[in-house]
C-alpha cells in the first residue's frame, strides 16, 4: 500500500483554494466596496435625517421625507423658525431646496418648526458633469469613483421628483449620499446664482423674485436660481426698491443693494380683500379701518384679522411697491386639521391648509405675506 505525502495534500489543497478564491473575484469590476456594519452611533444619526422633497417658501411649508420610516411629513415654519447651514450658521429658507437633508429641532407651541439645519452628515457634490449611471448594476459613477444606488435615491429638477431615466448625459448634477450610498440626486442645469452684496440695511427682510420666489436675506446672500428674467424687489424700514435682473445659465448675477435703497423712505398703499365681513383688522397691533387703502411704510408688518367664528389670521407682511391688494380667506374654528408628527401623518395634511393668501394681478404690484 502507497503511503500518502501529507506534505502534497497541504500543498495542493493551498492551490486549490487560492484557484477558487481568484475565480470568485472575476467578474465583479463594477462591484462597489460594502460599508462595514453600521454603528448604534451612525444608525441613530441616519433616524435623524428629512429629505426635503418640496420647501414652498410663498406658504412656509416643508415636504420631508425619512428613509427611515418610508414616511412623508408635512410641517409649517415661520418668521421666527431658524434656519442654519451645515456650520450652524443662519441661512436663508430659499436655500433648502429638493434634495437636500436637513435635521429640524421640535414644533413650538403654535405648530412651527423652530428649527431647520442642513445636514454635516451627509456629503453634497456640486457641479457634477461625468457622471454615468447604471441602474441595472445599481451603479453611479462619478468621475472614476463608483457609488451605490441599489437603495432608494429620490432624483429631482427644478423642485420635482424625477427618474434616472429623465437624466441627460448633459446635465449637470449635485449629487447628495452618505459614505457610498448615494441618497438623492439633483439636476441642476439651467441654473445661475444669484450673489446680493451690501446687504446689511435689509438683512432679516424679504427678497421677492417675480411672485414665487421669496428669502430671507442673510449677510452676502447667494441663491441657486433657474435661468430667466426676473424683477428683483428689496424692502424694510421705509428703503427699497426694483430692479430687472436676468440669471444666465451657470453663471453669477450680482446685485448691489445699496442701489435699490432709494432716496427717502417710500410707502405703499394697501388694499384688502377679506372673505368674511365683520372682522377686526389691526397693524402692527393698532386697528385700521380696512374698508380704506391704508398706507404702510416699506419693509415687514404685522397683519393680524379676528372674527368671531373664525381662526385669528397673523401673518408678517412685506411692502415693496407702490400699490398692492391683498386678499385673504379666513378658516372656520375647528374645521383646520392638527398636524402631528406621527406615522399616520402624510402629505394629505398639506389639503387641509385652507387659510391662503393671494396677489391681484390686475393694476397692482405684489405684496408678500408670510405667517408669524
Amino acid at each position: 500500500m502507497r503511503k500518502i505525502n501529507l506534505h502534497k495534500i497541504i500543498l495542493y489543497a493551498l492551490v486549490l483554494f487560492m484557484a477558487m478564491f481568484c475565480l470568485a473575484g472575476c467578474g465583479k469590476g463594477d462591484e462597489i466596496e460594502t460599508e462595514s456594519e453600521q454603528t448604534e452611533s451612525e444608525k441613530s444619526q441616519e433616524d435623524q435625517l428629512f429629505l426635503i422633497l418640496e420647501n414652498d417658501t410663498l406658504e412656509e411649508s416643508m415636504r420631508l421625507y425619512s428613509f427611515s420610516s418610508g414616511m412623508e411629513y408635512y410641517y409649517e415654519y415661520g418668521f421666527s423658525t431658524q434656519f442654519k447651514d451645515k456650520y450652524g450658521n443662519y441661512a436663508s429658507a430659499a436655500e433648502f431646496t429638493s434634495g437636500r437633508f436637513v435635521t429640524i429641532a421640535p414644533r413650538d407651541k403654535d405648530g412651527y418648526l423652530t428649527e431647520v439645519q442642513l445636514s454635516d452628515y451627509v456629503w453634497e457634490y456640486e457641479k457634477v458633469r461625468r457622471f454615468q449611471i447604471d441602474e441595472a448594476k445599481g451603479v453611479f459613477t462619478i468621475a472614476d469613483t463608483k457609488y451605490s444606488i441599489r437603495d432608494e435615491v429620490k432624483v429631482f429638477s427644478n423642485g420635482k421628483e424625477i427618474t434616472f431615466s429623465d437624466i441627460s448625459k448633459d446635465d449637470i448634477l449635485t449629487v447628495v449620499g452618505i459614505d457610498k450610498k448615494i441618497r438623492s440626486v439633483i439636476v441642476t442645469t439651467g441654473h445661475g446664482t444669484l450673489s446680493l452684496k451690501n446687504t446689511t440695511l435689509f438683512e432679516d427682510s424679504f427678497l421677492q423674485l417675480n411672485n414665487n420666489i421669496f428669502a430671507m436675506i442673510t449677510p452676502n446672500l447667494e441663491l441657486e436660481v433657474p435661468e430667466g428674467e426676473y424683477t428683483l424687489k428689496v424692502a424694510n424700514d421705509g428703503w427699497g426698491g426694483s430692479t430687472k435682473i436676468e440669471i444666465l445659465r451657470g453663471e453669477t448675477t450680482e446685485i448691489d443693494l445699496e442701489t435699490l435703497k432709494g432716496e427717502g423712505k417710500k410707502k405703499g398703499l394697501i388694499s384688502f380683500k377679506i372673505d368674511v365681513e365683520e372682522v377686526e383688522v389691526y397693524v402692527d397691533y393698532q386697528r385700521i379701518d380696512h374698508t380704506k387703502p391704508v398706507e404702510l411704510t416699506y419693509g415687514l408688518h404685522v397683519l393680524q384679522i379676528e372674527a368671531e367664528g373664525y381662526d385669528t389670521w397673523k401673518k408678517y407682511l412685506s411692502v415693496n411697491s407702490e400699490e398692492a391688494t391683498l386678499i385673504i380667506e379666513l378658516t372656520e374654528e375647528g374645521s383646520q386639521e392638527e398636524t402631528s408628527e406621527s406615522e399616520e401623518e402624510s402629505e394629505d395634511a398639506a389639503d387641509s391648509e385652507e387659510a391662503e393668501t393671494e396677489t391681484e394681478e390686475e393694476g397692482t404690484e405684489s405684496l408678500e405675506s408670510t405667517e408669524i
